[in-house]
């Protein structure tokens, strides 16, 4: 008995002592200048404004492991770009052509074109059901 309390006390002994010689590492003091939240985040501009809300997510892959070439529209470029989707999940800001993308994304900040596209789209369809 008189050896285990003397094991105890002597890993005690050398805990408290490693414990005493352990000093934190010194530290420098960082201040960061704020920057003003104007320039920080500055306001869109008109076309983004114009530019429909699906239209400014991330080109998003999905949990998926499909290879479809998909387009989505990115706020930086103005444009719409080729990526990589993954057949499932994601975001709207999936086109599954070049020209779905720039009609959706495109076509809202360049003027209405869309709607005089929905109008002739229209006028086909009415077109081909009163001639069938």
């Amino acid at each position: 008995m008189c050896f285990r309390y003397s094991i105890s006390f002597i890993v005690i002994a050398a805990v408290m002592l490693l414990a005493a010689g352990i000093r934190a590492a010194p530290s420098d003091v960082v201040v960061e200048k704020a920057e003003d939240p104007a320039v920080a985040n500055p306001l869109p501009d008109a076309s983004e404004l114009s530019v429909p809300e699906d239209c400014h997510q991330p080109k998003e892959t999905g949990r998926c492991f499909a290879l479809f070439y998909r387009y989505a529209y990115n706020v930086d470029t103005q444009s719409c770009e080729e990526f990589v989707y993954g057949g499932c999940a994601g975001n709207k800001n999936n086109f599954e052509s070049k020209e779905q993308c720039e009609q959706a994304c495109l076509a809202k900040s360049a003027g209405s074109t869309t709607d005089s596209t929905t109008e002739q789209n229209s006028e086909v369809a009415t077109e081909t059901s009163t001639s069938a």
